[in-house]
């Protein structure tokens, strides 16, 4: 029998998509909290050094999670990273009065976990965020509830948080997918 988390997984792709990332351990922080939550499709935007994933800071601070970063894709452009994906989720500390609804994490992907979407989600760089342009293009805009004085999550921790609010609405956790990744390593 398959466990609901297994079906939903093969039934919704889902890519991490770092734009114009400007540090090399937090893309390695990224995959290894990636690989955590049972996802390794990330693609990289323009990143600020093209070799990114063959850092030194970055292979250390994957820990783990090699095999996501081996996976990894470097892209020019959005348009790439975006090809073949059906829902678009931005990421942003503060919610925008523009653009596409900005909503908490669990109540959309709660609502997006039934569509079976292959879905993306979009988190910008790590001293300026997302340019509007990239977040108009999203269909929803997800904000992590933060405290307001000092809601600024570093790359990797916002990765984590949504990709575990991902793996719930999906499920949860299956003894079988868990299995699986630890013998592929």
């Amino acid at each position: 029998m398959t466990h609901p988390l297994a079906a939903a997984l093969a039934v919704n792709r889902t890519r991490f998509i770092l734009i114009e990332t400007s540090h090399a351990g937090n893309v390695g922080a990224v995959a290894r909290a990636m690989r955590v939550m049972g996802f390794d499709e990330l693609v990289l935007v323009a990143p600020r050094w093209p070799n990114v994933l063959r850092r030194d800071e970055a292979i250390q601070r994957a820990s783990g999670a090699l095999d996501v970063l081996a996976r990894a894709r470097v892209v020019d452009t959005l348009d790439e990273a975006i090809e073949g994906l059906t829902h678009l989720c931005a990421t942003a500390m503060t919610p925008r009065d523009f653009g596409p609804p900005t909503r908490a994490p669990r109540e959309h992907l709660g609502e997006l976990a039934q569509a079976g979407h292959a879905v993306g989600f979009l988190f910008g760089s790590e001293r300026f965020g997302m340019k509007n342009d990239d977040v108009y293009r999203c269909h929803a805009c997800l904000s992590i509830p933060t405290d307001p004085a000092f809601g600024s999550l570093n790359l990797a921790a916002a990765v984590q948080v949504i990709a575990y609010e991902w793996r719930l609405a999906l499920g949860g956790r299956s003894e079988e997918h868990t299995s699986e990744l630890q013998s592929q390593r």
